[in-house]
């Protein structure tokens, strides 16, 4: 390759890295939102806030591939991996460190956004059903301490039966269909919980087939003694062009 052309290829390897770092972490806290904080999340995640986290991302990830095509970092041809990329040399001689502990800790933030999500649904597996305690009434003013309102927000969720309650006179009671669309809860977070599944195998293959090769790298940086083994480089090269 020429030097330019080097240029060019390292600056779209790493830009991809950091973008698809990036976007999974994103993805990781929508994932989040969406089951711990739902009514939120429906309110709040609109097109327009999708198109502004994806501009962000990639304004974010350029701004980490770029300063190494003005040599801030620089990118060469690494004749042990047989690839353009960044030159890692020892902390005290390039500045290539603060890419990587970047990368290292958008991958941690996202490895603990998922643990948090398994707690949370951890957490609501073990719920008791509520106990409620019967309230007492002979004309609908329920009174007592089982007095929740429970029985009028049934009655206005379209599962009430017969007349309309006196205490509730002039309000319209929901059709069946909008009351049966209130059962879909249950569905919805299994919905949810089963994409979240999915998108963490994703986050944890790209963590699997990046960590190896993100070892190598702390190692040429802090290591005073040997050499990276050969063996181990070319498989870690090679496992993260596999992602």
């Amino acid at each position: 390759y020429g030097t330019l052309t080097c240029k060019v290829i390292a600056f779209l390897g790493v830009l991809s890295c950091f973008h698809t770092a990036f976007m999974l972490f994103c993805v990781s806290v929508t994932r989040y939102l969406a089951i711990a904080h739902h009514r939120f999340y429906t309110k709040r995640l609109t097109f327009w806030t999708c198109l502004a986290v994806i501009c962000m991302v990639w304004t974010l990830s350029v701004a980490m591939a770029f300063p190494p095509v003005l040599d801030v970092g620089t990118y060469s041809f690494i004749r042990e991996e047989d690839q353009c990329t960044f030159q890692h040399r020892s902390f005290r001689a390039n500045d290539s460190l603060g890419f990587m502990l970047l990368l290292a800790l958008i991958l941690l933030a996202t490895q603990l956004v998922y643990l948090k999500l398994i707690f949370f649904v951890h957490d609501r597996r073990k719920m008791k059903p509520v106990q409620f305690i019967p309230a007492v009434s002979q004309n609908w003013t329920f009174h007592g301490p089982g007095a929740s309102g429970q029985a009028a927000a049934n009655w206005l969720a379209g599962f009430g039966r017969g007349p309309t309650p006196p205490t509730l006179l002039g309000i319209r009671q929901n059709s069946n269909a909008a009351g049966r669309r209130r059962l879909l809860v249950l569905d919805e977070f299994k919905t949810e919980k089963r994409i979240s599944r999915m998108f963490y195998i994703m986050t944890f293959f790209f963590l699997a087939l990046w960590g190896p090769y993100l070892v190598a790298c702390y190692w040429r940086v802090f290591a005073r003694g040997p050499a990276v083994p050969g063996g181990y480089l070319t498989a870690a090269v090679w496992m993260s062009f596999a992602q």
